[in-house]
């Protein structure tokens, strides 16, 4: 007998251990309305995505959320929305978690501000300040959020909630003159140096910003945050001439690279993430112009600044064939030193290492000409094969659009042409495209593998494919120009050469 009690002593020891020691949160909320839901957000350094959501139809929720897999990285943060509303989210809670404890949420009704939020991580009690101080502010701008059902509503709605908006950050930069500076005060006041990149003097909360981080010890001044906080601040964004800033970079396999370790090479640099959808989309781009062939003396180098955990998903999941590159620095780094405040952003290097030009978001036409126009794809190659000439990588003049000639086949009876539509979209091709010679049609197109009348769609991290066929080219043809139609946006790819 005394041998089964201390088994099952053990055995409730063991549970209670179990229950302690994992990582979650638990959520206990009541009136909350049929038909809003809650989203929890798991966030990853700078950026997250959606991990729960609670849809019940019970105005009591109560709901657990596993944080197994947090790293020091994580937090999550909690919103309310109505599920059959347009334009409907509120403001969101911030949720720190601490590995092998429970953190509990609770309260009444859909305004999160209001809710107590009880958790080990010290981060959360300073979060819980700064949510006390706004939280009036906060209800005050959901209930106006709470009422908009259309994006014309959306847009009538905004200027009150801006001005909300405005109240809440001043009276919380107001707040911050008083309290304890510490590792979690920087950390707030860091959060700032986004808007201060992006915006310079002109962001409408500079001076406050500037204030606090005069009030900074030097301690505090000579950590990672603080110079964060000096270099948004004060220093000069890179312009057009100026010579790229290098800093410790690390490859999937851990090791440090620089910029300076491809000098005298023309670099295409992309500084995007994890969570941003043009910078992935762009990423299948990459790969297919590598694959197609990029010359030696020209790279395409990603860098991300991601958490860690993001950047290994992405290097395994894109399986990149391209330089990859992640400024574990986020705060003093890469992307700090370049002020980079919008994904993605493109940075042009000359062999010398001196920025040629800045620009924002994926222009591929842009991209397809800048490549060409310094020497960026790989040399085209000619062969001979039975009954076929056979062009890979065919050399061209000008283009307009984003679709590339990968090889030309040329028969006695036909002339094939194995195209690339590279970047996620739909696209078709006009029943009319042909292959011209000084201005005069010379070669109509007679099959295509793609509609005509339908646009053909690209999944998400893929290529668009098509292999266009034409009549026989005139024997003394050395070059051609592809034409779709005269539509402003039609593909040209002009001065084909099919001749060496």
């Amino acid at each position: 007998m005394k041998t089964k009690l201390l088994l099952a002593a053990l055995g409730l020891a063991t549970t209670a251990f179990g229950q302690n020691n994992k990582t979650a949160i638990e959520f206990n909320l009541t009136d909350i309305p049929e038909g809003y839901c809650i989203n929890i957000f798991k966030m990853e350094g700078q950026s997250g995505m959606t991990c729960f959501v609670d849809s019940s139809k019970t105005t009591t929720r109560k709901f657990s959320v596993n944080c197994e897999d947090a790293t020091e990285d994580t937090h999550y943060t909690a919103m309310v929305f109505q599920k059959d509303r347009d334009f409907s989210y509120l403001s969101s809670r911030a949720i720190m978690i601490q590995k092998g404890t429970t953190t509990n949420v609770s309260g009444s009704g859909i305004f999160s501000s209001y809710w107590t939020v009880e958790s080990k991580n010290p981060k959360q009690a300073f979060s819980n300040k700064i949510n006390d101080i706004r939280k009036e502010l906060i209800r005050e701008s959901d209930v106006i959020k709470d009422t908009i059902t259309t994006y014309q509503g959306y847009q009538a709605a905004y200027p009150s909630v801006l001005e909300i908006y405005d109240k809440i950050n001043k009276s919380e930069y107001e707040a911050m003159k008083t309290m304890p500076i510490d590792q979690y005060w920087l950390e707030n006041l860091l959060t700032a140096t986004g808007s201060i990149n992006n915006e310079g003097k002109d962001y409408k909360y500079y001076s406050q910003v500037e204030e606090l981080y005069k009030l900074m010890p030097d301690q505090y001044k000579n950590t990672k945050e603080g110079k964060a906080i000096n270099l948004a601040l004060y220093a000069k964004a890179p312009a057009v001439g100026d010579q790229i800033n290098d800093y410790n970079l690390y490859d999937a396999d851990g090791k440090v690279r620089h910029l300076s370790d491809f000098k005298g090479k023309w670099l295409l640099l992309e500084f995007s993430s994890y969570y941003c959808g043009p910078c992935r989309m762009f990423g299948a781009t990459i790969k297919y112009l590598y694959e197609r062939g990029i010359d030696k003396n020209f790279e395409i180098i990603d860098i991300t600044n991601d958490a860690q955990v993001q950047f290994e998903a992405m290097a395994k999941e894109e399986k990149f064939i391209s330089p990859l590159f992640n400024d574990r620095d986020q705060k003093t780094g890469l992307f700090a030193l370049n002020k980079i405040s919008a994904y993605p952003t493109f940075y042009l290097v000359n062999p010398e290492g001196k920025i040629e030009e800045i620009f924002f978001g994926v222009d591929l036409d842009k991209i397809l000409k800048l490549i060409k126009g310094h020497s960026g794809f790989a040399k085209p190659e000619y062969k001979k094969e039975k009954a076929a000439t056979i062009i890979t990588r065919p050399e061209y003049t000008n283009i307009n659009g984003s679709f590339l000639i990968d090889k030309v086949e040329i028969y006695k009876d036909s002339v094939v042409l194995n195209c690339t539509f590279p970047i996620y979209g739909a696209y078709k091709i006009a029943k009319e495209t042909a292959l011209f010679a000084n201005g005069k049609c010379i070669s109509k197109m007679t099959n295509s593998d793609i509609s005509t009348e339908d646009f053909t769609q690209v999944s998400f991290g893929q290529v668009g494919h098509c292999r266009l066929t034409f009549a026989p080219l005139p024997k003394s043809t050395k070059t051609f120009d592809f034409i779709e139609g005269d539509c402003e946006g039609c593909f040209k790819i002009e001065g084909v050469k099919i001749a060496e």
